[in-house]
């Protein structure tokens, strides 16, 4: 029983000492969230007296489900993972400039080389990157779900645009219309009954919950066309660019390369029956055949009516 007791109390001791080696390696970096785009530094600390060119950092690829490590040594990875490793007063610092969503981490420190005894791994260290990337409208209940610069809407119809933005939090949506007081809560615009008071400018505004400044907007123009011959007017002169090249010039040139492609076989198929020889018809008559039913035949100076072989 005593060494049993003393076994666990030298096993309790061994793991301390283990955790305090490690615990002796961390790694700092700011402990707020920050906004992409800025920069970002990060720095390998160690309670051991080193000049930390034992130390390196690391990053943890989800793609290659291992840790890559980060060093000036690995110039490929390094531009990879766009960071700058540098050492200065004996100090390991890791630069990340233009800091995305990406490159949040997680990173870590580790040892490396053979001047330690015990290879040590810092916590990892994670970086909150508050980000508010562009805005997407999508129109539903329609077989063309993107929204144009400009939107058609027959005159007693409903449209409904759902507004999205990439974000690290759920962003606060908001519609509002150019020139008016009037204001939309909602991530969905949604108009019934539509007729030409609705017309006008519609703006969706996506805000990030936790930094106000950080804002999005994406808008479009709402015209109505009335029913009946009208609506192909309208409808005609309200294309845009996109629409010229979706439903004009794309359908044009395919057209066109059909017309060309069936042109080219016709041409190739009576190129091919020309090149066929030709039988004269001359030939045909100075020759009379040797026996009936033969494909054969002599050359005749007499009119002889008579075949040499019945």
């Amino acid at each position: 029983m005593k060494f049993l007791v003393c076994l666990s109390l030298l096993a309790g001791i061994c793991t301390l000492a283990g955790r305090g080696a490690n615990a002796g390696l961390t790694i700092s970096g700011p402990q707020y969230p920050v906004q992409e785009g800025e920069d970002v530094v990060l720095e390998c600390l160690s309670d051991s007296e080193s000049d930390m060119g034992n130390y390196t950092f690391q990053k943890y690829s989800t793609w290659m489900k291992t840790w890559v490590q980060l060093d000036s040594g690995r110039y490929l990875r390094c531009w990879f993972f766009n960071v700058n490793i540098s050492r200065v007063d004996r100090r390991l610092f890791m630069e990340l400039n233009d800091v995305t969503d990406y490159q949040k981490g997680p990173y870590r420190c580790v040892s490396s080389g053979n001047q330690t005894s015990d290879y040590e791994v810092s916590e990892n260290f994670t970086i909150s990157v508050i980000y508010l990337q562009d805005i997407y409208l999508q129109k539903a209940h329609s077989w063309r779900s993107s929204v144009s610069d400009v939107v058609w809407v027959e005159e007693g119809s409903t449209l409904e645009v759902k507004c999205t933005a990439y974000s690290s939090q759920e962003p606060i949506y908001e519609w509002s219309q150019e020139f008016s007081d009037w204001i939309l809560p909602s991530d969905t615009l949604i108009i019934k009954n539509v007729n030409e008071a609705h017309e006008g400018k519609y703006i969706c505004l996506a805000r990030h919950p936790d930094m106000f400044s950080l804002v999005k907007t994406k808008s479009f123009e709402l015209r109505v066309m009335p029913k009946g011959p009208e609506h192909v007017r309208a409808f005609s002169t309200g294309l845009n660019l996109p629409d010229i090249l979706l439903y004009i010039t794309i359908p044009a040139v395919l057209l066109a390369t059909l017309v060309f492609s069936v042109f080219i076989i016709i041409l190739r198929h009576r190129r091919q029956q020309l090149r066929k020889p030709q039988i004269s018809l001359v030939d045909g008559e100075k020759r009379t055949p040797i026996y009936k039913g033969s494909l054969q035949s002599v050359s005749s100076t007499t009119s002889d009516t008579q075949p040499l072989v019945m």
